[in-house]
């Protein structure tokens, strides 16, 4: 869609009002096709070297260079095995799967780059709180603090029954799996090493006070442990956290634990109820609802003209794998969409899938499986903007302001030609206009999302844990 020139909403800090600066995120998953399915296999796209170090050092320098705010990388346990029955399809088409582990990926990346934050999945259903703590505080170290958290609690079948379980466990019920694995994670991080534990004295020989050390006790229903933090606190103690569930019960989930949230929707009026919903459930938590942002996926198709942005948009579906996109919303809605007519609108059936993926394509949308299969090849569950320049910029200033949000997730289509393009053609035109930043500023991953300290704010959850 080509964008319209609208006037932008401001902030007012005291007698001076400014522009809402526009943050953004690349969106990706360390396999060979996330969002644009099939895509890996254009002749100019670089993701069959997704299991090389350079390919991920390339990619951290690209953004950096760019000024993006943050590289978040999804990641699901298992294979999407719903279309069919089978995981064939995903397999064949790339779709998802196979997957990397982000964790091993990031520090690759942290080390060349000085700027550019990391936001890493990790599932609250499967993970242990005191191994994930420890992993969790070792790569904020090895970030300096540019490390963010996406918490997830996994929606896969094949994922649950790959880790040792007989089933997928009750969507609400995970959630409370979550509640308590935070619990176990913040206390480790916050509680269990005082501010003043280390000493690193070598006249003394002291190099931490076990005095304003203690273990943790957890006694819960899913997780019970007594330790104390595997790890010296790391500059931010508690990771920035991110969430993207948008169930009622994922949202009253963000709006009491999340710093930020990662949602989706067709039209920004869409976006903005639920941005307020959840603003609304965090000043009930107690929580300042401004301490969340909010970013909403896109993908985009620029050019130096709009015809050969459309050009570029058309070349690009000609390599989309309609099955590979098939196979991914199936395992994602738990629906088998190889049952559906092409004409015939997909219906919400309760199941304990990915509720937020079901909601966007059944009650907020009532789409067919034709108008998937024409719309959504090469964006998935983003929104499609194709043009030049300015009319990207024009779309994604119109999306801030009207949908109330604080930034955007860049997907990925052509490795890493989205990028460049949007680097070289975008990010000028925004920062002409005053939405985009010039340079970097502040120093661990909080400090520059909130502009506040790099510890977790007072009115956090994770704050009463403090020692």
């Amino acid at each position: 869609m080509a964008g319209t020139r609208t006037q932008a909403h401001v902030l007012v800090l005291g007698e001076k009002s400014v522009a809402k600066e526009i943050r953004l995120n690349a969106l990706e998953q360390c396999n060979p096709s996330f969002q644009a399915f099939g895509l890996w296999a254009h002749p100019r796209d670089k993701a069959v070297g997704y299991t090389t170090p350079e390919y991920w050092i390339d990619y951290a320098r690209l953004l950096e260079r760019g000024l993006f705010d943050n590289f978040f990388l999804a990641d699901v346990y298992g294979f999407p095995d719903v279309y069919e029955g089978r995981a064939d399809a995903a397999i064949r088409n790339g779709s998802q799967a196979p997957s990397l582990d982000p964790a091993v990926i990031v520090p690759i990346m942290a080390a060349a780059t000085s700027n550019l934050c990391f936001t890493m999945t990790g599932s609250c259903s499967y993970e242990h709180p005191y191994s994930f703590a420890r992993r969790i505080s070792t790569l904020d170290h090895m970030t300096r603090g540019r490390l963010g958290w996406n918490i997830v609690t996994s929606y896969l079948k094949s994922g649950a029954i790959a880790m040792g379980r007989d089933a997928l466990m009750e969507h609400d019920t995970r959630y409370e799996m979550a509640e308590e694995f935070l619990e176990g994670v913040y206390r480790l991080w916050q509680e269990s090493w005082a501010h003043g534990a280390l000493v690193k004295d070598k006249a003394s020989r002291i190099y931490a006070d076990p005095s304003q050390i203690a273990a943790v006790e957890v006694k819960g229903e899913y997780h019970s442990f007594r330790a104390i933090g595997a790890t010296e606190p790391s500059p931010q103690r508690v990771p920035v956290l991110f969430q993207a569930g948008g169930s009622e019960r994922g949202r009253r989930f963000a709006a009491t634990h999340t710093e930020g949230v990662y949602l989706n929707g067709t039209k920004p009026e869409m976006v903005a109820a639920q941005v307020a919903k959840t603003r609304a459930l965090a000043e009930e938590a107690g929580r300042d609802p401004s301490g969340i942002k909010f970013f909403t996926g896109v993908s985009i198709f620029v050019d130096e003209t709009e015809a050969l942005a459309q050009a570029r948009y058309a070349e690009y579906k000609q390599y989309t794998s309609l099955e590979g996109l098939i196979s991914m919303m199936s395992g994602a809605m738990g629906i088998d969409l190889s049952q559906y007519p092409l004409d015939e609108p997909i219906t919400y059936q309760e199941n304990d899938a990915n509720r937020s993926a079901l909601s966007a394509f059944t009650r907020n949308n009532s789409w067919t499986l034709r108008q998937v299969l024409d719309e959504k090849a090469l964006c998935g569950s983003n929104v499609a903007i194709i043009g030049n320049a300015e009319q990207v910029a024009d779309e994604m200033i119109r999306w801030m302001d009207t949908a109330d949000i604080d930034g955007f997730n860049v997907a990925r289509i052509v490795a890493h030609e989205t990028f460049e393009n949007f680097i070289d053609l975008v990010v000028p035109e925004l920062q002409k206009r005053g939405r985009y930043k010039t340079a970097y500023a502040g120093g661990t991953f909080r400090e520059k999302l909130s502009g506040s300290g790099a510890f977790i704010a007072d009115d956090h959850p994770a704050a009463k844990y403090r020692r």
